[in-house]
């Protein structure tokens, strides 16, 4: 075999390998993330990893910690207190640098649901904080030591709107109060998993802002409608859930992260849904987002409806957790519309229609489309009720586009209502 067929197959096999590795990437869950490069653990007080603590901050993942170091720094004294661990396990102590004025919350996600991580929070003082840590001199301002909670896979953490500020060993919240910092201030968090052969975790800090979020929901013709309305986080988990008045007004007042994206979901029986994003960034120097406009247009035999707030990771079939709150509005829009049946059309970016790779481009939308209907048949939408096909970039709404927001348009997935009765 000479050379210049050597390099003709190794051109073919690369053609193909991005469109088979694509096919393994497919999402069948939800909650599935990207693997994540491993970070350092410190399992004694002084030598606590620092992190600055901007409005958004995220550490992990983590390696996992083995042991509490050199030093056992907390010993409990009582074994139904709330101020101690009853024996540091494999701890990992971290030191928060605060860089903005607000309500601070956080979140501990154990790598593997199953760990039981319990996390105590210390105002720290100066230099001599571990050493007063050891001698029990220096008391936690908030600790959670309860246990595992399956329905929540293990998250723990500070979040706004919880009762307590210490919860105790056994049965009890999973999340304990946030606290009110000021830019400059540093605290301890340190973190024991119970489970001696356990994995690392991922740190995810925020702050909260209050916010009122009001406006009015129309059909077409500009009359009030009915709708269910649900505000989601960026990982799909529900914030608050409420249905419009009889004159399609709604006022919800809630706490939101800053600087992350959240989803607002309108839904009524007849109607296609439609999603908006809000984003605290957006807020400036108020703290209401006001007026906002919905219209929801009647279901129709025919029309294709956008659904850009499903989106996905770059390249792959994997949904992004943010696309959870849609996905959970389509399936209920399919459940109360026994009748409809639909094909999910996927869509790809593609800058100026040159083609890199048209088999994995074509795949790409294809599998794409797939994925959500996968989901739908999952959740007990019967098959012959959703159909799927993938026009990889042959349809851009931006053929050239000029920014971000041109190219999330173009990718895409519109469902197409093939039937309606």
């Amino acid at each position: 075999m000479n050379i210049r067929t050597i390099l003709t197959l190794i051109s073919i096999l690369l053609f193909f390998i991005p469109s088979i590795a694509q096919k393994k990437g497919i999402e069948k869950n939800l909650k599935k993330t990207l693997p994540l490069e491993t970070t350092n653990t410190a399992c004694d007080c002084k030598d606590a990893i620092e992190i600055n603590v901007t409005k958004v901050a995220k550490y992990g993942l983590t390696k996992p910690s083995h042991g509490f170091g050199s030093i056992q720094e907390i010993l409990s004294k009582s074994k139904t207190g709330k101020l101690a661990f009853e024996a540091e396990h494999n701890t990992a102590w971290y030191l928060l640098n605060i860089n903005f004025d607000g309500e601070f919350v956080f979140e501990i996600i154990p790598e593997d649901s199953t760990n039981d991580y319990d996390f105590l929070v210390y105002k720290y003082t100066d230099t001599g904080f571990c050493k007063g840590i050891q001698k029990n001199a220096i008391k936690p301002i908030r600790s959670n030591l309860s246990r595992l909670d399956p329905q929540k896979k293990g998250i723990t953490g500070l979040v706004s709107g919880a009762k307590s500020e210490f919860v105790g060993k056994g049965i009890g919240a999973a999340y304990s109060k946030s606290i009110n910092v000021l830019k400059g201030e540093k605290y301890i968090l340190v973190l024991d998993n119970v489970y001696p052969d356990g994995k690392g975790h991922i740190l995810n800090f925020n702050y909260v802002k209050q916010v009122v979020i009001s406006g009015i929901v129309l059909d077409a013709d500009s009359v009030p409608i009915k709708s269910e309305i649900i505000l989601s986080d960026n990982i799909g988990n529900v914030v608050h859930q409420q249905n419009t008045e009889k004159d399609g007004k709604y006022t919800i007042n809630s706490s939101m992260k800053e600087s992350l994206n959240y989803t607002l979901s309108f839904s009524s029986a007849n109607s296609f849904i439609d999603i908006k994003t809000l984003n605290t960034n957006d807020l400036k120097n108020s703290n209401a987002f006001i007026d906002i406009r919905t219209i929801l247009v009647r279901l129709k035999k025919g029309m294709k409806y956008n659904m850009s707030s499903i989106n996905f990771y770059g390249n792959l079939a994997v949904l992004l957790p943010s696309s959870h709150s849609s996905l959970v509005a389509l399936y209920k829009l399919m459940k109360e519309n026994e009748k409809m049946i639909i094909r999910i059309e996927g869509h790809i970016n593609l800058p100026g229609g040159a083609s890199r790779n048209n088999v994995f481009e074509q795949t790409l939308s294809e599998d794409r489309a797939k994925t959500v209907c996968d989901y739908l048949q999952n959740q007990g939408i019967r098959k012959e009720r959703i159909s799927s096909i993938g026009y990889s970039a042959s349809k851009m709404l931006f053929p050239n586009p000029k920014d971000e927001a041109e190219m999330s348009a173009n990718r895409r997935v519109e469902i197409n209502v093939i039937s309606i009765e």
